[in-house]
């Protein structure tokens, strides 16, 4: 009995497997024939992958490094009472009830690296304790009520000399700036009396009030400011000297982020504190925006012109290849191949390429960056996860825009005309 074998239905899955072997094998023939050429391509999509990591890494660490930076110069909003409506009001709106500020709280729970500091000034007796005759009996200071720890948080380019303080103050203690310690000769652990002014007369008499409080000088402050010629004094200390229970002059705040996110916090806070005046510290805020702005689209710029000018290199390196090809185009199309099938051929070859590059180009970048950032920002970079499908992504879709062009050439091709006179 003769058995007869029939052909494979077309478009059977044995078919289907035999296709994409043979589309397969095409690719890895297509991609290590011409080798230089391939490596040129590969090469310039690394370079650039390479750039693009190196910008995109650093872009957030520096920008965590600026912000941090700018924490430096202090708070960037205040809260303060609301302005006098007539003058017999003035003097009682120079100061806040501190329940009036419970509201902060709340807000500082949900804000995550905020930083708040109520404060409260007031002028102040001060007498140096070191028996001196060439020293002034007594001098008139501003005198700052606070939570130094927190004071100190939002003002990190202070500097200290004496004993280091990140918490508040213990009672019977103080800080004393810079310039009024030169002025009196004062050193830490000397030793200062405080009192209250009460009137203009008596901050120009001789003093006789025995209602002096001692404090020892815990260290001495460098602020470069205002600040160089006060005294600190813990809060509750001071409202009981001015004999000004649970009262604030302000409160400062630092809240991070940008300029757009500052002015959404203000606005929250304006709602949270009704009857009070909250505004941003227009010069910290809107530098630091700037700032941070002008850094991000220069790596933007810097990353688009240079993918523009890695895309014009694949394009020309991929042309080069496919016009070399053209005798091979035209084989594969008088043996049946599809326009589409070549097409998608050269595609694939592209975007392996663009894959490859990005992976080699994304782990070099990485390594350039961690010098750059800490050579160039003094930032000691951690890589962000996401870059590297970002980078990779970036490369495939730049490999597959550039061979637009090579690809439609293999539309063009017209076997008769490569192949004559083969």
């Amino acid at each position: 009995m003769t058995q007869t074998l029939k052909p494979e239905a077309a478009g059977s899955p044995r078919e289907g497997i035999a296709r994409s072997s043979m589309f397969w094998r095409l690719w890895w023939r297509a991609v290590s024939v011409k080798r230089s050429q391939a490596a040129l391509a590969l090469a310039s999509l690394a370079v650039g992958a390479a750039i693009t990591s190196m910008l995109l890494n650093l872009y957030g660490d520096v920008r965590r490094k600026m912000t941090e930076d700018f924490r430096s110069y202090g708070a960037n909003v205040v809260v303060t009472p609301a302005p006098a409506k007539t003058d017999a009001v003035a003097a009682e709106s120079t100061v806040m009830d501190e329940t009036s500020l419970k509201p902060l709280d709340q807000f500082a729970s949900e804000t995550p690296g905020a930083s708040i500091a109520p404060v409260l000034y007031g002028a102040v007796r001060l007498s140096p304790n070191a028996g001196d005759a060439r020293l002034p009996s007594f001098v008139n200071v501003v005198a700052v009520g606070a939570d130094f720890g927190a004071l100190r948080r939002l003002n990190e380019g202070w500097r200290e000399s004496g004993e280091a303080v990140s918490s508040n103050l213990p009672q019977g203690e103080c800080i004393v700036g810079a310039q009024l310690a030169s002025r009196l000769h004062l050193k830490p652990g000397d030793s200062v009396q405080v009192s209250r002014l009460t009137s203009a007369a008596e901050a120009d008499a001789p003093q006789t009030s025995p209602s002096f409080s001692t404090f020892r000088i815990l260290s001495i402050l460098t602020s470069g400011a205002s600040e160089d010629d006060q005294v600190f004094l813990p809060l509750a200390t001071l409202q009981a000297i001015l004999n000004l229970p649970d009262k604030v002059s302000l409160v400062q705040l630092n809240i991070p982020g940008e300029t757009r996110d500052v002015e959404t916090a203000v606005n929250r806070l304006g709602g949270l504190l009704p009857g009070l005046e909250v505004r941003p510290i227009r010069q910290i805020v809107y530098s630091e925006g700037k700032v941070l702005g002008t850094i991000r689209w220069l790596l933007l710029s810097l990353t688009v012109l240079i993918l523009v000018i890695i895309a014009l290199c694949v394009m020309a390196t991929m042309t080069a290849i496919v016009l070399e090809r053209r005798k091979d185009i035209g084989v594969m199309k008088a043996l049946g191949a599809a326009d589409r099938l070549l097409m998608r051929l050269f595609m694939t070859e592209s975007a392996s390429l663009g894959l490859l590059g990005g992976a080699l180009g994304y782990a070099a970048g990485a390594l350039l960056a961690r010098s750059v950032g800490l050579r160039l920002f003094a930032v000691k970079l951690s890589l962000h996860a996401w870059t590297l499908p970002a980078v990779c992504g970036l490369t495939v879709a730049l490999a597959v825009i550039a061979a637009q062009v090579p690809v439609r050439i293999v539309k063009a091709i017209r076997p008769a005309v490569v192949l004559k006179g083969e």
